[in-house]
């Protein structure tokens, strides 16, 4: 039998098509990454808002029972957010931020274990939230310090109040002392996240904080 003269051709496609749906799809990624990126950000950025106001009633608690805030000279006075065009040295973030915690979570070494009763926020200090060595099942070892949703220590500092209190001092024995030059945001404690920013100078503007 002889084959007819003009059989059909399979349907296929030309590179240049190929190379068009190939391109679509990598700008439709791309914009989803991209959407994604945002919505976590975003996301991030309520959940450290929430958790700022959450850390400062518990530091309010603290006070009210305790008599004045958690302040240490050599670990939250020594935090100045303040300071223009400078990043606040994550060192001194992380161990005011640990001091915060032992302060409010009655675990006083650090290791995890939350006091029953001198917990001063409750349900919060999740390991989730906490930041440190686990050992092989994922649990906490040790506590280094209290972490915002970017993977950052929050920082906590009584720079403010601790010229406050040099000031009421001296005002003690001179009526007319001038007053120290200003530190910090706040006359009482400064509670921040830097929201994942790493610039030079800092934007401030995206940081999330109690002032």
């Amino acid at each position: 039998m002889s084959r007819p003269p003009h059989s059909p051709r399979h349907a296929a496609f030309t590179l240049i098509e190929m190379i068009t749906v190939i391109a679509i799809i990598a700008i439709l990624a791309g914009l989803v990454l991209a959407i994604n990126g945002v919505v976590q950000k975003k996301s991030a950025t309520s959940r450290a808002d929430a958790e700022i106001r959450a850390l400062s009633s518990a530091v309010e608690s603290y006070k009210n029972d305790n008599g004045g805030y958690p302040q240490d000279a050599t670990l939250t006075d020594v935090l100045d957010a303040s300071l223009d065009n400078v990043m606040p040295d994550t060192s001194k973030m992380a161990a005011s931020s640990l001091y915060l915690y032992k302060c409010l979570s009655g675990d006083t070494n650090a290791t995890g274990a939350i006091s029953a009763s001198k917990n001063y926020a409750p349900d919060f200090f999740k390991p989730s939230r906490l930041f440190g060595p686990k050992d092989s099942s994922g649990k906490l070892t040790s506590v280094q310090y209290i972490m915002d949703p970017f993977g950052n220590s929050y920082g906590y500092s009584t720079a403010g109040l601790a010229v406050e209190q040099q000031y009421r001092v001296a005002l003690a024995t001179n009526p007319s002392a001038p007053r120290p030059p200003q530190k910090g945001y706040n006359p009482t404690f400064d509670l921040f996240s830097t929201a994942g920013d790493a610039s030079t100078p800092p934007n401030k503007a995206k940081w999330i904080k109690n002032w």
